[in-house]
């Protein structure tokens, strides 16, 4: 059986590793490591300003479509491509069954020249909008001054988000005893429910934050949740969102990813997934991760069709939703570590404050994808 130990799969046990004092958030993430997986589980980094820039490297495409404006004459040796600064001079591509050398690249104009009926194939004419597949660069080992072929990173700015919630209790109440078998006083009760709203509002924003900045005097600093960052592989309207199957699934989540780059391994769904894994014949099986510091196991599984994807409920997330990261691309960045901030007796109450600064960081959206808006399981 696989470690999950300090993995993006389970807590994160390290409270101490410079960043999270072993107090009141080391109690929150193994208290609440099944309701808000992703920011229990996550890694934790610091970060020091209100907001950071969060990379997208770009891979070269393994395809491009071709967009000559009309059909390319078997007699042709220059093509428009949709975005020929993809390509390289020596590169070898794909039309249908022909192979043809890329000798020139005008990215400007986005023409390629090429070689026709190259490695024995035969030249032949091709509808236009067919795929340029990328087979693979090729040299004679003599070329000099060869340029580099360089994709610039996307950069998105992320924003930290303040969350607090108080507590409060008046002396009368305080003074009662046996409030709760489960609490020493309603003081703690109701410390513990405001750790539970911190942790479940910066879980919400992590999953559907929309991103505002400090733009004015009265504007409340909004991190952009996982929805908001991935782009590429964002489907809210999925195919057969009323009929949804297994292939379905792994069309909008696994393969995408891998579509985009990325190595999936970690699949959050909202919790009628598990009766759809009934539904679609493949009950979903708990992995043993372990327990938290209070004996309380985490929750992990794992679905037959879906070979090496640990699958996570996050009950936060809203019905007919899954998505699937490449977890090492995944981290909390934390500005301020939850805090709690006693004010005190005042008068006859006592009050404080719990507080948490942070953001979700994703990074290379294109190697996670979020699928959403799906309203009922179909067996396939």
């Amino acid at each position: 059986m696989p470690s999950y130990e300090n993995s993006p799969l389970t807590q994160f046990t390290a409270f101490n590793a410079g960043v999270l004092p072993n107090d009141v958030f080391g109690v929150a993430i193994n208290w609440f490591v099944n309701r808000t997986p992703l920011t229990a589980r996550l890694p934790k980094l610091p970060v020091g300003s209100p907001h950071f820039l969060i990379v997208n490297d770009n891979y070269r495409p393994r395809s491009v479509a071709l967009n000559n404006g009309s059909a390319l004459t078997a007699a042709a040796t220059s093509m428009i491509a949709a975005d020929a600064s993809v390509f390289d001079s020596g590169d070898v591509v794909q039309v249908e069954q022909e192979y043809l050398l890329v000798t020139a690249v005008d990215p400007v104009a986005n023409v390629l020249t090429v070689a026709r009926g190259y490695a024995g194939t035969t030249a032949a004419a091709h509808a236009d909008a067919l795929p340029i597949l990328l087979v693979s660069n090729t040299r004679t080992g003599a070329e000099t001054n060869v340029s580099g072929l360089s994709r610039i990173p996307q950069a998105t700015t992320q924003y930290c988000q303040t969350v607090q919630h108080a507590y409060q209790v008046g002396g009368a109440l305080q003074a009662d005893s046996g409030y709760g078998s489960a609490f020493a006083t309603p003081l703690d009760r109701d410390r513990m429910l405001a750790i539970q709203h911190v942790m479940d509002d910066f879980e919400s924003a992590v999953y559907y934050g929309k991103g505002v900045g400090l733009t004015s005097a009265t504007s409340r600093p909004l991190m952009k949740g996982v929805q908001s960052i991935l782009t590429t592989n964002k489907v809210t309207t999925p195919t057969n969102a009323a009929a949804y199957k297994p292939s379905d699934l792994i069309r909008d989540t696994i393969q995408a990813c891998f579509n985009g780059g990325g190595n999936p391994s970690l699949l959050l769904v909202s919790t009628d997934f598990l009766s759809a894994f009934a539904v679609w014949g493949h009950a979903a099986m708990r992995v043993n991760a372990g327990s938290n510091v209070f004996g309380t196991p985490i929750d992990l599984f794992e679905a037959p069709f879906l070979s090496g994807i640990s699958i996570v409920p996050a009950p936060l997330l809203r019905p007919g939703t899954a998505v699937c990261l490449s977890a090492n691309e995944a981290r909390v960045r934390l500005k301020r570590s939850m805090i709690d901030k006693p004010r005190g007796s005042r008068g006859d109450a006592f009050e404080g404050d719990i507080i948490m600064e942070g953001a979700i960081e994703i990074d290379n959206e294109a190697h996670h994808a979020w699928v959403s808006g799906i309203s009922a399981f179909t067996a396939a």
